[in-house]
């Protein structure tokens, strides 16, 4: 039997396939916008974005602090560090942010996550955080580097496992032509399942998918829906929200619940999250051999 959040995904994918046609269609008649050409010229820009991930984060490294323990975010899907940026996190860590790069052709997550190794110190002792989908490439990481600890945010710990038949229909459907213009626009359906009820959230939530990656986004979510993890990490730490509409609490279990969070509790509850984070990542550090 499939799970709620298997069946939601398959019933959103064939809403959002159907909507794109037809706002396609609309936007094609108004000759001025021209969404082809826009989209065209934007995936290129974002693809060089992507291909220059990893030079820019190592220029955010800078020197290493042997007294500051190393913290590597990793965001969700097409999101970037404006996500973290209500956090307030102790000066003992030093925080980096991995920048998701052009995924290969039929590349696995696994093959995925082991290129983005190359923005890691691995000769310090360091901790990882993943937001959704960044959560699920820190679980693949932690098999190549090890980690201290990782925490993962609105994310899940292993795979929910649906059948090959849905599998092969959730990726026809994302292959679709129409269905990138309608998952990069906000609407009040994207606004309920991500949990951007204020207009702060509303205006990042619409900055941040305006300049998602649509191959990277397509290719994401079907990973996301094939991955078959089964146990959940040692060393990890789930936080997670009771009111997430994109992972339910019920088909997770998570170390910490925040009531009434949704999707991007990581900004909208910044401050309880900074708390627990500050808390947690102190607790496993002070543990750590010469500190």
């Amino acid at each position: 039997m499939l799970s709620n959040i298997n069946i939601s995904c398959i019933c959103l994918t064939i809403y959002l396939t159907v909507r794109s046609a037809e706002i396609f269609g609309q936007h094609t008649l108004n000759g001025p916008n021209r969404p082809l050409e826009k989209g065209f010229a934007a995936n290129l820009e974002n693809d060089r974005t992507l291909s220059a991930g990893t030079a820019a984060t190592h220029e955010r490294s800078s020197t290493p602090d042997p007294d500051k323990m190393n913290l590597y975010f990793l965001s969700g899907l097409g999101a970037d560090k404006r996500v973290f940026s209500k956090l307030e996190l102790d000066d003992r860590f030093a925080v980096h942010y991995i920048d998701w790069i052009r995924p290969l052709k039929k590349e696995s997550i696994s093959d995925y996550a082991g290129r983005l190794v190359a923005q890691i110190d691995t000769t310090r002792p360091f901790q990882l955080v993943g937001l959704s989908f960044g959560g699920i490439i820190a679980s693949e990481l932690a098999d190549i580097v090890h980690p201290e600890q990782i925490v993962i945010i609105s994310s899940t710990p292993t795979g929910v496992p649906i059948s090959k038949f849905y599998q092969g229909l959730t990726k026809f459907l994302l292959l679709s032509p129409f269905a990138a213009p309608f998952l990069k626009s906000t609407n009040s359906f994207t606004y309920k399942f991500f949990g951007a009820d204020t207009p702060e959230l509303k205006s990042l939530l619409k900055s941040i998918l305006h300049d998602t990656d649509s191959k990277f986004l397509k290719w994401a979510l079907v990973r996301m829906g094939s991955w078959k993890r089964e146990d959940k990490l040692e060393n990890l730490y789930h936080i997670h929200g009771t009111n997430d509409k994109l992972i339910s609490i019920k088909l997770v279990k998570p170390d910490v619940m925040i009531d009434g969070a949704g999707h991007l509790m990581v900004y909208a509850q910044a401050k309880q999250i900074s708390d627990i984070l500050n808390k947690k990542l102190s607790d496993n550090w002070v543990t750590t051999p010469n500190h």
